[in-house]
């Protein structure tokens, strides 16, 4: 799936993490200090849930819960490509290198599981608000355009788009402070913010604040 889109939350409130990479004790942390009502609130998180942290085993006791939407951030897409290809070839020795040891340590059977769960992420959620659209994607919108990302070609998503969605670093490398267009705001994580803090560049947020060497995880309520 490309985009997942959902309706408004009228009966709670919408937050938004990134880049957790197994530290599920920073989640927990956030939840509780932001008194997180999972009977009425919602999680959105923009990827990159694995690697660096052991804890990343764990994936399975969160990504399916019922309050929680997640995209495919590139960590993910290491996975899945290490799996379809049999645990081996380059997308593999990049898992490895990149912290995540942990996933050939698992099961098989664990292995598959995390591997169907991964594939069934979205590459991008967009969310209905007052004000108007909000995306998520993990790195990068493709053409700094969502109407334009949203009606990509096949072919383009496969040569360009993916690795933009998930690997881009250009905007926030730039400084470059123009608005994704056809969008209220744009939330992304993927990149280290250098102060440590949620950093806006435009319309867009960036949200991974370094949770493996930093131990901060950001946690915005969305409005």
């Amino acid at each position: 799936m490309l985009i997942q889109r959902f309706k408004e939350n009228k009966k709670g409130r919408d937050f938004i993490s990134s880049d957790v990479h197994g530290a599920f004790d920073l989640l927990h942390e956030q939840m509780k200090l932001n008194a997180f009502d999972s009977s009425k609130d919602r999680l959105f998180i923009a990827g990159d849930w694995c690697d660096r942290n052991p804890d990343s085993t764990n994936i399975l006791d969160y990504i399916y819960e019922p309050y929680i939407h997640s995209i495919r951030g590139n960590h993910e897409e290491l996975v899945i490509h290490t799996y379809q290809n049999k645990m081996t070839g380059t997308a593999a020795r990049m898992l490895y290198q990149n912290g995540g040891e942990w996933y050939f340590d698992c099961s098989s059977d664990k292995q598959k599981a995390i591997y169907e769960a991964f594939k069934s992420l979205p590459l991008a959620i967009e969310i209905e608000s007052p004000n108007g659209l909000i995306g998520v994607i993990h790195a990068e919108v493709p053409y700094g355009d969502w109407e334009k990302f949203r009606n990509i070609s096949d072919i383009e998503l496969e040569y360009n788009g993916e690795a933009i969605a998930q690997w881009a670093r250009t905007k926030y490398d730039k400084q470059d402070d123009s608005d994704v267009k056809g969008l209220y705001k744009c939330f992304v994580g993927h990149t280290p913010t250098n102060s440590g803090e949620v950093e806006q560049l435009g319309n867009v947020f960036f949200c991974d604040l370094g949770s493996f060497f930093r131990h901060r995880l950001s946690f915005i309520e969305i409005k």
